[in-house]
């Protein structure tokens, strides 16, 4: 007879409480567990330090099991005083069902793949989230603790509580304010920014830093009062917070500092020694005021059971951190750390290929993050290569000792970003005692011998120099001596690493917009260092990288990048939040070449929807991302180099999703069998019954982008990428017939014009040194009707940019010489533009949603230059026909592919990309055919054209692809009818939204000429 339902609920319970035997306690079928409820919890997991989470099962019966586990959402459970915020339904398979006997139940548990499973988490005002939102989670005991063990710290009961940490902050601060004003002749307020490294600044940043040192200190403290961790050699536990308060006199603030300090015997330096200096600077009735609002919150914080959560510590940086303008150390999102870990540590594959219980070559890993910010990222990955530990058997309180000292590598140049890191790396045990640890507070700016440092790229050279790692141990968060962290040295060397994870800032050294605007190089202008000492940084920085495949174009990311490469072991990974300019820009090109002839195992994820911050994996960095990982030395042929891509539909919403959709992408990546972008294939990212994007595999080219990033629609994408080989692929066509055309790179047939810096660019000459001309001309707006010497098609003016034939809008005039160059220089660089004068001119930064040219024709020779560079083709004829075929839904398609798309609505090119970029080969024409491309040019000169975002309600664009497909390259007038495959092009183009990037408006032609803005509900 089969099994009864109550039976398989023991059975399964007894295997989860074996799974995590010291981390929760499993209770089955229990009686009186929940408050005001007769019923019986099916399996109630409840978590020390987390929230209750029930699991309600039925044999077969998935309404039931939906209702039952809903209905417990709310309900008390008697052992914690704490609500059911997280439930599973659970549907147990036949091979489960159908067993008799627990011993054979226990097995077909264990050995099952097919458990049916949906989580639902109660939000604010009665809410319920369904986890997947529809269908069913298939998977085995370990995939059902995994999202157990997530549910117990509820993201909704976090966010509760990331206001009551800033209130208690804020609250401190202004305590701190009213007793010691800025500006007032008050030191203590300065004295304390040195301590971490800060200045005392206008809005009180650093402050709040101060505040959260010490209100994190006070949680820790907790942390280890309760779970009776020793002092003293042992012979006494930590007291207690409150035991220091009196109801008379307040905090006994010299007790606490005795009491860290004597933690602090023991490890914890960057928790408690920044925390206990800080203290002790303070008054008593300084002490007292901000302790008091501290404390208050610390106790909401500990009492809602999610301090071992990094989202608060990650929120809160978020929110305080100093310098982000020039640091752009911007916090990782939660959710998108989770899907990063879960990326670069699969389940189903170990590092170093050895099993998850294997505890000694576990606790023998090490893993690194040289920006470590919050610590967002390491602590992910310690989370989960702790938790499959701990599923397979292991204890992972025995690695914690040997990961805290030897595996996990924090470094910051900021004191703040390694306090907070440490704490959530230490908290994960805080009652088990570790003898030191590698987080460190990098060097940066000039130093005391006139040198200077670069923070962690100092590690870029390839002998670490000790006194590099002394200097670092000296400055970080209490000083520990030099001697404890000697064997730094060759532990943060190169080809040593397991695992690199890291989410580096992005800021460029030509980012002089906005707050930068005066700024020579804003990547090392943080802590106010002055331009000499940004000069040398940068100088140092290019040198430690000479011949790797940074580029300074590319930003300070890029160098992080070539860190990460550096430091990983040969069978090691890298795990990066990267811009998604990285897999696009031809700054970044050096690295993907790097990241293809040295890896074997490449996976990008990307999100496809519109808005750059709906796009970015950071809190706000505001510019679109992607998760970048490579792993192990090439296994395959430098030909069949490939990459699984991964694109979104958003950002995952909990850490519970990302993980799932990380088990989902990384499957999908180790089981292609032979399932290609190449040959059409798409597969969904599903999640139950709910699709949250797409994955292909794609073989990488061997240079130019990577360009299947973030990009909804692939069938656009595969019609792009066929076209760029000369195949044009007819969508609507179930037989997936095509037609060739002669397609090749600009640069088979045609020339760039200059780059603008060449045109008018000054040469800086830094500290005491005189400015130089290295363009020769100065440029000046073009009054109307004016008739210049050298005219210039220099901006974007998208309303004068609707027709084929623009006017230029500069003149040039050749600048007189200062010395140097001389004059007879100036006047030869000027001729050798004016030599490349044309008519024609591409459109670098093209906004798909607001222009309407990729090439702008001019009705004489003007130099191009900035928005629209010069392109030179050996017969002037030849013009039209590329004009036309530039501008066409075809060329479009080429441009959006193959264009960096990391800003909203915007697809940008080098110009040295040009001659790379594919196009109609005009030089496989006859004479008949560039006639026909000259009558088309001639009648179509004078219509508008509408943005490309509008492409698909364009008649002007519809009759330049029928005349330039049909009448001059001779294809079926079929083509372009209504509802036909390039009708069809257009219409999926206008939908894309790397195309249209949420635009709320279109443009509509008046008939004077004019043109006006109208509201478009459709993207609402």
């Amino acid at each position: 007879m089969p099994a009864h339902e109550h039976t398989i609920n023991v059975a399964l319970g007894d295997i989860l409480q074996e799974l995590r035997p010291t981390s929760w306690r499993v209770l089955s079928e229990e009686r009186g567990a929940l408050q005001n409820s007769a019923k019986r919890p099916d399996i109630l997991l409840i978590e020390p330090a987390g929230w209750p989470v029930v699991i309600e099962a039925e044999r077969d019966n998935h309404a039931s099991a939906e209702s039952d586990a809903q209905a417990r959402l709310g309900v008390v459970v008697n052992e914690t005083g704490r609500p059911i915020e997280s439930a599973i339904a659970l549907v147990y398979p036949d091979e489960v069902r159908e067993q008799t006997g627990g011993k054979a139940i226990r097995a077909a548990l264990r050995q099952t793949d097919a458990l049916e499973y949906a989580l639902y988490t109660a939000t604010a005002g009665d809410a319920v989230e369904r986890l997947p939102q529809s269908g069913w989670l298939r998977g085995n005991v370990r995939d059902l603790a995994m999202l157990a063990q997530r549910a117990a710290i509820p993201a909704q009961r976090v966010e509760r509580l990331v206001g009551a940490l800033e209130h208690g902050v804020q609250s401190a601060e202004s305590e701190f304010n009213r007793k010691h004003r800025e500006h007032t002749g008050d030191h203590l307020g300065p004295e304390i920014a040195e301590i971490l490294g800060q200045s005392d600044d206008q809005g009180g940043q650093t402050r709040r830093m101060a505040m959260a040192v010490l209100i994190n200190a006070l949680i820790f403290h907790e942390s280890l009062a309760q779970a009776e961790f020793k002092v003293d050699d042992g012979q006494r536990r930590v007291a207690q917070v409150r035991d220091f308060l009196s109801d008379d006199s307040g905090f006994d603030q010299q007790r606490i500092i005795d009491e860290w300090r004597a933690i602090l015997a023991v490890n914890y330096w960057p928790i408690f020694a920044t925390a206990a200096e800080i203290l002790d600077r303070m008054p008593i009735i300084t002490a007292d005021a901000v302790l008091q609002p501290l404390w208050n919150a610390a106790r909401r914080l500990i009492s809602g059971g999610v301090t071992k959560s990094h989202d608060l510590t990650g929120v809160i940086f978020q929110r305080l951190i100093a310098d982000r303008k020039f640091l752009a150390t911007f916090y990782t999102r939660p959710a998108a750390a989770a899907l990063l870990a879960a990326l670069a540590l699969p389940a189903d594959r170990p590092p170093r290929g050895t099993d998850w219980s294997d505890a000694e070559a576990i606790s023998d890993l090490q893993i690194g993050d040289f920006a470590c910010g919050t610590g967002t990222l390491l602590s992910a990955a310690y989370q989960r290569i702790s938790l499959l530990h701990e599923l397979n058997e292991g204890d992972p309180k025995t690695l914690h000792p040997q990961m805290m000292k030897r595996g996990l590598h924090g470094l910051d140049v900021l004191n703040i970003s390694v306090h907070l890191t440490a704490a959530m790396l230490a908290s994960a045990h805080p009652d088990i005692p570790f003898d030191g640890e590698a987080l460190l507070t990098m060097s940066y700016g000039r130093q005391e011998d006139g040198s200077v440092a670069i923070g962690s790229l100092d590690l870029l050279e390839k002998d670490v120099q000790p006194n590099l790692i002394s200097q670092a141990a000296a400055i970080t968060a209490g000083g520990r001596a030099p001697e404890e962290v000697t064997d730094l040295v060759s532990r943060v060397g190169h080809d040593r690493f397991d695992l690199v994870i890291m989410n580096p800032p992005f800021t460029r050294p030509t980012s002089h917009e906005g707050e930068h605007a005066d700024v020579p190089n804003p990547v090392y202008a943080a802590f106010d260092t002055d331009e000499a000492t940004q000069s040398d940084m940068a100088d140092r920085e290019k040198a430690l990288a000479k011949n790797g495949a940074a580029d300074g174009n590319a930003g300070i990311a890029s160098f992080f990048a070539e860190l990460a490469h550096r430091k990983r072991g040969a069978a090691g990974a890298v795990a990066l939040v990267l811009p998604l300019s990285s897999m696009s820009g031809s700054s970044w090109d050096k690295m993907r070449q790097l990241w293809r002839a040295e890896y074997s195992d490449s996976i990008v994820v990307s999100v496809a929807t519109p808005g750059s911050f709906e796009r970015s994996f950071s809190a706000d960095t505001g510019i679109a991302e992607c998760l970048s990982v490579h792993r192990g030395p090439p296994a395959t042929p430098e030909s069949d180099r490939r990459a699984t891509f991964a694109v979104l539909h958003e950002t995952p919403s909990s850490q519970q999703d990302a993980e799932l959709l990380g088990a989902q992408i990384t499957s999908f990546h180790h089981q292609i069998d032979g399932r290609t972008f190449e040959d059409g294939w798409v597969e969904p990212l599903r999640l139950g019954a709910t699709r949250y994007g797409t994955m292909t595999n794609m073989r990488l080219p061997e240079t130019g982008p990577w360009p299947l990033m973030g990009v909804a629609d692939l069938d656009l994408a595969q019609a792009a990428y066929q076209l760029t080989r000369g195949r044009l692929r007819l969508l609507g066509n179930p037989l997936g017939d095509h037609i060739d055309l002669p397609i090749a790179r600009h640069g088979v047939f045609s020339e760039r014009g200059f780059v603008h810096r060449d045109i008018n660019g000054i040469n800086r000459g830094g500290p005491g040194k005189p400015n130089t001309y290295r363009g020769p001309f100065d440029l000046h707006d073009l009054k109307e009707d004016a008739v210049p010497e050298y005219p210039v098609l220099w901006h974007h003016h998208a309303k004068r940019e609707r027709s084929l034939v623009v006017k230029p809008d500069a003149e040039a005039h050749i600048r007189i010489s200062q010395g140097s160059p001389t004059q007879q220089e100036l006047n030869q660089r000027a001729d050798n533009i004016v030599r490349t004068a044309t008519r024609a001119h591409y459109n670098l930064d093209l906004q798909f949603n607001a222009q309407s040219l990729i090439v702008a024709m001019t009705a004489h020779k003007c130099i191009g230059a900035t928005a629209w560079p010069s392109v030179i083709l050996p017969n002037p004829d030849d013009e039209y026909v590329y004009a036309l075929w530039s501008n066409s839904t075809l060329n479009l398609l080429i441009r959006w592919w193959l264009s960096n798309k990391s800003q909203n609505g915007r697809g940008r090119v080098g110009i040295t990309d040009i001659p790379e970029i594919p196009t109609l080969n005009i030089s496989e024409l006859s004479p008949a055919q560039k006639n026909f491309a000259q009558e088309a040019f001639a009648a179509l000169r004078g219509e508008r054209f509408l943005p490309f975002d509008q492409i698909d309600e364009d008649p002007a664009r519809a009759e330049l692809d029928r005349r330039l497909l049909v009448d001059v390259l001779g294809l079926p007038a079929s083509l372009c009818e209504e509802g036909g495959p390039i009708d069809l092009l257009r219409r999926k183009l206008a939908r894309e939204p790397q195309i249209h990037g949420g635009k709320k408006s279109r443009v509509v032609f008046t008939e004077d000429g004019g043109e006006k803005s109208q509201r478009r509900h459709d993207r609402d």
